[in-house]
């Protein structure tokens, strides 16, 4: 009996290890040094990173939902057969463009290997982005997931409508960044500021370049600058603490408790920071 449930257990290991290795489909493209990459999965996650530099290797894995119907195994199969790839010249373009039907209840997880100045632009409705030194230029939303990029060279919009934004940036270029509820964090900012939380804290540093304003409707606000940032600063809290770590700038009073305005060295750039309950913290580094 015992030899019987070893061997059923043996053919049912292998078999699921032979269904999932073949539901997934490869691809790889030949591309300029500086391609534009546009890719959207309904549900999924989502993986950039570094590889040749002139080729895009896409890697896709496909899954049924939980609610799928019975032929299933027969879409996912037309998927592999004929991914939903398509090129013109170096613009790529990656996922579920017509025929919505074909993808109901059906995940599919992206790894994609492109050149180091790739443009990226990256969507998934339910997923994690992941996006690892790569990135002229990034946009990149998830419905529910969070989203991390690290080592981008460039501008960046980054957005979740639930979860957490991480970003560190090497280049120079604006910034934006959107999350209903989650955590922001952003180094090496050199560029123009636009942040926004529902429900959560922000952290900024690096060297503000153009207006800024960083908002949370709950949550508390941390940015730092170097020493010699020159800024016009409104900040306001509706309950919270205001702190601005600059030499002559104004202190918080009980007459200033929630509201504070300030013209940094002398003064230059806009900053305003606005939390409905939070902490602002501004300090020098």
């Amino acid at each position: 009996m015992k030899l019987h449930l070893a061997a059923a257990t043996v053919l049912l290991t292998f078999s699921s290890a032979a269904f999932a290795a073949s539901n997934q489909f490869e691809r790889t493209l030949s591309v300029s040094a500086q391609p534009d990459l546009y890719l959207s999965t309904g549900s999924g996650n989502v993986t950039i990173h570094a590889g040749d530099g002139s080729q895009i290797h896409i890697v896709g894995r496909v899954h049924a939902g939980w609610a799928a119907f019975n032929d299933i195994q027969q879409r996912i199969d037309r998927i592999i057969a004929n991914p939903p790839i398509t090129q013109n010249a170096s613009e790529v373009h990656v996922g579920e463009a017509t025929s919505h039907s074909l993808f109901d209840n059906i995940t599919i997880d992206y790894d994609v290997a492109v050149p180091t100045d790739t443009a990226l632009n990256l969507h998934t409705g339910s997923g994690d982005i992941v996006v690892e030194n790569v990135g002229r230029f990034l946009t990149a939303s998830s419905g529910s997931g969070n989203v991390s990029a690290h080592g981008i060279h460039g501008p960046a919009d980054l957005g979740s409508g639930s979860g957490d934004l991480v970003l560190e940036d090497t280049g120079t270029g604006d910034i934006k960044a959107k999350t209903g509820s989650g955590n922001i964090k952003i180094s090496g900012l050199n560029g123009s500021l636009a942040t926004r939380s529902g429900s959560g804290d922000t952290q900024v540093s690096g060297r503000l370049t153009g207006p800024a304003n960083l908002s949370s409707g709950s949550g508390n606000i941390k940015l730092q600058l170097p020493s010699d940032a020159r800024f016009n600063l409104e900040a306001s809290t509706g309950s919270g603490d205001i702190h601005v770590d600059y030499p002559g700038a104004p202190k918080q009073s009980d007459t200033s408790r929630h509201h504070l305005t300030a013209a940094i060295n002398g003064g230059g750039q806009p900053l305003e920071v606005r939390t409905g309950s939070g902490d602002v913290e501004i300090k020098s580094h």
